[in-house]
């Protein structure tokens, strides 16, 4: 029986916040500002390009006001803002820290901008402990697309097998077991120390 021995987390909704439709709630106090900018940024996609690194936030501001220049100022507001927002979860940073000294490799897949990734390192540096990572905005892929799992494979030298990767998202779980990886879908980020430990023991 094969044995996991590498821990890959991503980021949002599992090591930290990630709940747009609140945060633009509460950031502007208007309900058709945060529904019309949610809508610009994560169902048109221009987040998706931001994480991909196909925009800096300076060109994403750009394009958001291009396509909805009626809202130019609250743009402008939300852009230097966001990366604040996303709070790491004590617990989650606990148990990564606690795998790592049990001798587990801790690895990082995640879509996520340069700049929020910058303001993580600078502030709160979840990364400082893990083996390696793929951060989409580097690389230019982006999950659920099966290359950014084989580009984590093949740059550590990891066996999919051998790898638990953890994401709150059933797209990114599924491309990742097609290629045998073993997956938890967190939907609350407080069972991750239980769900973790119970899929170790379950392998």
């Amino acid at each position: 029986m094969t044995m996991i021995k590498n821990i890959v987390f991503d980021v949002g909704n599992v090591l930290a916040t990630f709940q747009p439709k609140e945060f633009l709630n509460d950031f502007y106090k208007d309900v058709k500002t945060a529904q019309d900018l949610y809508t610009l940024f994560f169902e048109e996609r221009l987040w998706h390009a931001y994480d991909q690194g196909l925009y800096s936030a300076a060109t994403l501001k750009k394009a958001a006001i291009k396509r909805m220049p009626c809202y130019k100022e609250e743009i402008e507001r939300l852009i230097p803002t966001w990366a604040r927002y996303v709070k790491p979860f004590d617990r989650s940073i606990q148990l990564m820290k606690q795998l790592k000294e049990e001798g587990y490799k801790i690895y990082i897949l995640s879509n996520i901008p340069e700049d929020s990734y910058q303001y993580f390192i600078e502030h709160n540096n979840i990364f400082a402990d893990v083996d390696g990572g793929i951060y989409s905005y580097q690389d230019r892929l982006i999950k659920p697309d099966p290359a950014i799992f084989q580009l984590l494979l093949s740059r550590y030298d990891l066996k999919a097998q051998e790898c638990l990767f953890i994401d709150d998202k059933e797209e990114n779980t599924q491309a990742a077991r097609q290629l045998g990886f073993h997956v938890i879908t967190l939907r609350n980020p407080e069972e991750i120390k239980q769900k973790v430990r119970e899929k170790i023991h379950e392998v």
